[in-house]
């Protein structure tokens, strides 16, 4: 196996991790974003959650295409 192989398996491994994160996040989001009746404290988790959404999904697709990358050097 030569290293480009392992790269896009790692980087892809890593990707489907960093989906399942993100996938519970933004669901986390909706359900406390829907059940907030103006509660501070979970005014800051539902941002919070937010946040890991959006970092999530532009780590989902930088590392999927990392992976395309290095898995078509091969």
């Amino acid at each position: 196996m030569n290293v480009n192989k392992i790269l896009a398996q790692r980087f892809y491994k890593f990707f489907k991790y960093i989906r399942v994160v993100t996938i519970i996040a933004f669901l986390l989001f909706i359900i406390l974003n829907a059940i907030n009746t103006g509660n501070d404290i979970l005014y800051w988790i539902i941002y919070g959650c937010l946040m890991v959404t959006i970092a999530g999904i532009m780590q989902c697709i930088v590392l999927y295409f990392l992976s395309k990358y290095y898995n078509s050097k091969n």
